[in-house]
């Protein structure tokens, strides 16, 4: 199984999580603005972060998009607030502000990731060059969809399989059930911009491109089942993370479910964060509870990488694991990985 976390994106142009919201408020920018949400935001950041969005945003210290929808989603589960801001379905609320960042992430990496330098497209067609595809699963900790563009458009023969069930199953022109014997499967354990949540009915739509997803701003998309307004789902790693939303909960425990059998973890661009604690838990469980325990590699290297963070890197992956002898930190980059594989001996 290959597990892909957030630097794997940044390969391909994503804004790393700490320059998200500068990349968004530069006045240059030229995203589409919504002036009802970008003032929402205004009042948010300055009150919350003592951060001007109105004004110049070069050398302003911006929190962490994970690290600012964590606490709204803290608040949110708790039914509480802060002052000035209703926990109920009003404006000002939290709930508006979490879906005003939502469209704002989804806008950032429509945009950054239009024209991809292509290691994921690399990635998938050294696999099915080498024959593997079709044993291959993979799971994303990512909200975009380099991954799912990459095996769609590259395999159009082949079902991919989120393992989750969505409305627009077999509606149209929509996306049809995957077929067990034609799959890829794909699990995405922290949501997806191209997931779209109805809270009223409790389901999931499925758009075919994140562009779509980025039109929401302007045009809300209502369910196919109740008619009410949708909105991407994703969530951070946070420990509340997927334990009140039903998708994220069961797409977590059938990755669990698949990890049993895999031989190989190889995990690209990921950090493995203190802070993903439900991830973690489940690869715990995975290793303490099934034989044989799978070979773990780690594909993090990058240009400008300190000796410090490597080696802080590699402690955190040698610690969790217990088979010390089967953790193997490689020294390769993620777009060497996709064209090259491991490399020698592995």
């Amino acid at each position: 199984m290959i597990v892909l976390g957030a630097g794997a994106s940044a390969s391909e142009g994503a804004p790393v999580q700490k320059d998200l919201f500068a990349e968004f408020f530069r006045t240059d920018s030229g995203y589409p603005r919504n002036p009802a949400s970008i003032e929402r935001l205004h009042r948010f950041f300055k009150q919350f972060f003592g951060v001007d969005i109105k004004g110049p945003v070069d050398g302003i210290i911006f929190p962490s998009f994970e690290e600012v929808l964590g606490i709204l989603e803290i608040a949110i589960d708790r039914g509480e607030s802060f002052k000035g801001y209703s926990a109920m379905i009003r404006s000002p609320d939290v709930q508006t502000i979490r879906e005003d960042l939502i469209f704002l992430i989804a806008l950032v990496l429509n945009r950054t990731l239009m024209e991809p330098k292509g290691y994921h497209r690399a990635l998938v067609k050294r696999l099915t060059d080498e024959g593997r595809i079709r044993s291959t699963a993979f799971l994303s900790l990512n909200y975009d969809i380099l991954i799912d563009n990459a095996l769609t458009e590259l395999h159009p023969e082949y079902d991919l399989d989120y393992r989750v069930e969505f409305t627009n199953y077999g509606r149209g022109h929509n996306w049809m059930r995957p077929r067990k014997e034609r799959a890829i499967e794909l699990y995405k354990l922290h949501g997806s911009l191209n997931w779209l949540y109805c809270p009223t009915c409790i389901s999931l739509t499925l758009t075919p491109r994140e562009r779509e997803v980025a039109r929401l701003v302007e045009e809300p998309v209502t369910c196919l089942d109740c008619g009410m307004s949708t909105v991407p789902i994703i969530t951070p790693p946070t420990y509340l993370q997927g334990m009140e939303n039903y998708f994220l909960l069961q797409i977590m425990r059938r990755a669990e479910s698949a990890l049993r059998h895999v031989k190989r973890i190889i995990f690209c661009g990921y950090s493995f964060p203190d802070a993903d604690l439900l991830v973690r838990y489940m690869f715990k469980r995975v290793e303490m509870n099934f034989d044989p325990r799978p070979e773990i590699y780690v594909v993090n290297e990058y240009e400008g990488k300190k000796n410090e963070y490597r080696h802080i890197e590699e402690l955190r992956y040698r610690r969790f694991f217990r088979d010390k002898d089967c953790v193997y930190y490689l020294n390769r980059t993620f777009r060497d990985f996709c064209r090259y594989g491991l490399g020698p001996g592995h």
